[in-house]
């Protein structure tokens, strides 16, 4: 198996940027091992239609012997193989998946468990592979998920109606086909769904969106354990934080997105999908209407339990012709057992994501959920190197000019020890398989995994966790410090800091670290006021938030500098968009993790133009400046901040 379920290729380390958006049951005696009449026609008829590669509608095998492996009697069971199978879907298209064998045998007492495998947005399933996986004891499906590889349609972003129904109708298959899977009784579930599946999912970005939303739509709650990489939350934050979209990442995903699916000969995104981006960025936001449409794709409409309705006056065409309906009622999420991992470096489903997805699971499920994080995830390291920046060869020009770049390079994908691709297997092995959890897992049932750096980590309880309550709300509680910042000179925003793209952030004070060192983790806050240089904090709201004069764009960040030095790190590239005149806003930054050394000293970064939003900086000419004051709360786990520079 890949050591990766990734959005990007292995750990995104880029040569050119190649990029993409990157299951389970015991039969017990009453089933009986030999499988339905039903079933054992519809192998027949897998046979015939593996010899005959013309029929399209057919499934495909790549086999050596075309006779599927069964419990049925006189049929082979060594195991061990990979043959495609293609279904039609309900709306009219195909779906393409791989059935992956078990390897050293069939049993067809125990029987086996399914695992689902996704890919990342722009790629298509894994015809190999899996090996540690199937000698385990595993049946590995993995999925072309719609629009890419040789399942057809165009791709919708995980739409309840379109890619959850494709989704369905793969366990249903898999289900009346695979005769060797594992069934077992859950206490949890009605009797009529017993004997169940016993199935999990595995699968990073793309291939983590999946999992939440079959594990939300499937009527018959089949999927126990999930291990979802580096996804999102709500892609209303993920593609459009604080009302500026994430063009840097957006564009990124549409060109693999696109590229991904007609290279397989399919159509590319939805109509609905290249509208709303096409709108967003003629406009520089988001229309309204889109925004509803990701969020109906996003677990966060599961745990906000806020039913949508089609708006009738959006000036979307695509909506008017072929409006979504919005049909699948928001119910929690049942019981899963769920290991959520998330990369400290995403600059794309950052850390808050992985946050929101652990809370919501926390409060609707009874199931054993914990989350680790590591140094990888949606990385795009384009930066010039240290030796290159003017700062380090000609210390003056330190405040004066800086290469701008997106971020830096990806690390290791491992929490401190703790290597993630070992932990997504043994997860599987336990909840599925009934086998122990691995020593490493020890204390993650009560704290999370902050990876702080390779190799180096810190577990921080989940009920004291350094997170704000909700949106709205600054952090508060054990670990949070609070420091006061303003703005010695105007930051530039709009075309004055695009036409001055090589000026550093500048660094807003806000502490240095004692001689104990210290670790910095969590969610940051700040409470913010953003005025022009009249001293105005607000517009009148007849005027609209995009109106001339009320519409100035900063980005913010936290950074650190080592004792000496002249030149400030965005800590994890983490970056916070803020638009807007506002008065004391309470502003959720994105969540960093990281080692302090004595005597490093901590800063807001604030700036008018980022490389990860390359087009989406201000349009506003009449706020070429802005003032920036306020408090910020940093969650500091271990070690002292003092006020003095």
């Amino acid at each position: 198996m890949p050591s990766r379920f990734s959005f990007l290729s292995a750990r995104f380390a880029l040569a050119p940027i190649a990029l993409a958006f990157a299951v389970t049951g015991c039969i017990d005696s009453g089933s009986g091992s030999g499988g339905s009449d039903q079933a054992t026609k519809q192998r027949n008829s897998a046979d015939q239609a593996c010899e005959n590669p013309g029929n399209s509608q057919a499934p495909q095998c790549e086999l050596p012997n075309p006779v599927l492996v069964s419990c049925a009697e006189g049929s082979p069971r060594e195991g061990g193989r990979s043959y495609s199978v293609s279904l039609s879907s309900a709306s009219n298209e195909t779906i393409t998946f791989q059935v992956l064998e078990p390897k050293g045998g069939i049993d067809c007492e125990a029987g086996h468990p399914l695992v689902l495998q996704g890919h990342g947005f722009g790629g298509s399933r894994s015809t190999n592979g899996f090996d540690s996986y199937r000698e385990a004891g595993f049946a590995v499906i993995s999925i072309d998920q719609r629009g890419f590889g040789q399942s057809s349609g165009t791709v919708r972003v995980m739409d309840p109606e379109f890619e959850g129904q494709d989704l369905v109708q793969i366990l249903d298959w898999a289900e009346a086909n695979l005769d060797y899977l594992q069934f077992r009784n859950e206490a949890d579930l009605p009797e009529a769904m017993n004997p169940n599946l016993v199935a999990g999912a595995i699968g990073g970005s793309y291939g983590g969106g999946f999992q939440f939303l079959l594990h939300g739509l499937d009527p018959k709650q089949r999927l126990d354990a999930l291990v979802p990489d580096m996804t999102w939350n709500d892609l209303r934050y993920s593609l459009n934080p604080g009302d500026v979209i994430k063009t840097g990442w957006d564009l990124v995903l549409v060109g693999i997105g696109e590229s991904g699916s007609y290279r397989n000969g399919n159509s590319g995104l939805d109509p609905i999908m290249k509208e709303v981006l096409a709108q967003g960025a003629s406009l520089n936001r988001f229309p309204e209407a889109g925004l509803d449409f990701v969020y109906y794709h996003s677990p966060a409409y599961r745990c906000a339990g806020t039913a949508l309705s089609v708006s009738e006056d959006t000036d979307l065409v695509s909506y008017q012709m072929n409006p979504p309906a919005f049909d699948v009622p928001p119910t929690p999420f049942n019981n899963v057992d769920v290991l959520l991992t998330q990369g400290m470096k995403d600059t794309l489903f950052n850390f808050n994501e992985a946050w929101r997805n652990f809370s919501c699971l926390s409060a609707q499920t009874d199931g054993d959920i914990r989350l680790l994080t590591h140094q990888t995830g949606h990385v795009l390291p384009v930066e010039a190197p240290d030796a290159a920046q003017p700062g380090t060869y000609i210390d003056p020009a330190a405040g004066l000019l800086e290469i701008p770049g997106f971020q830096g390079a990806a690390g290791k994908f491992h929490c401190g020890s703790i290597s993630i691709a070992d932990a997504t297997l043994n997860w599987l092995e336990h909840h599925l398989l009934g086998k122990p959890l691995a020593g490493y897992f020890d204390g993650t049932e009560s704290n999370v995994c902050l990876s702080l750096a390779d190799d180096q980590s810190v577990l921080v309880p989940m009920d004291s966790f350094p997170a704000p309550a909700s949106e709205d709300q600054l952090l508060t509680g054990r670990y949070a410090v609070e420091r006061a910042f303003a703005s010695a000179q105007p930051v530039a925003s709009g075309y004055e800091a695009a036409a001055t793209v090589t000026q550093p952030p500048q660094a807003l004070f806000l502490g240095k670290v004692g001689e104990d060192g210290g670790v910095l983790g969590g969610i940051p806050t700040m409470q913010l006021t953003v005025s022009d240089l009249a001293g105005k904090t607000s517009c009148d709201s007849e005027l609209g938030p995009y109106a001339p004069g009320c519409d100035p764009i900063v980005f913010v960040g936290l950074g650190k500098r080592a004792e000496g030095e002249s030149r400030w790190d965005l800590i994890d590239d983490q970056v916070m968009p803020v638009r807007g005149l506002k008065h004391e806003a309470v502003i959720q930054l994105v969540g960093v993790a990281e080692s302090l050394a004595p005597g490093d000293e901590l800063a807001l970064l604030v700036t008018g133009y980022h490389l990860q939003y390359p087009v989406s900086w201000s349009r506003d000419a009449q706020v070429p400046f802005v003032n920036v004051s306020g408090t910020v709360q940093l969650p500091m786990l271990e070690g002292t901040l003092t006020e003095t520079p």
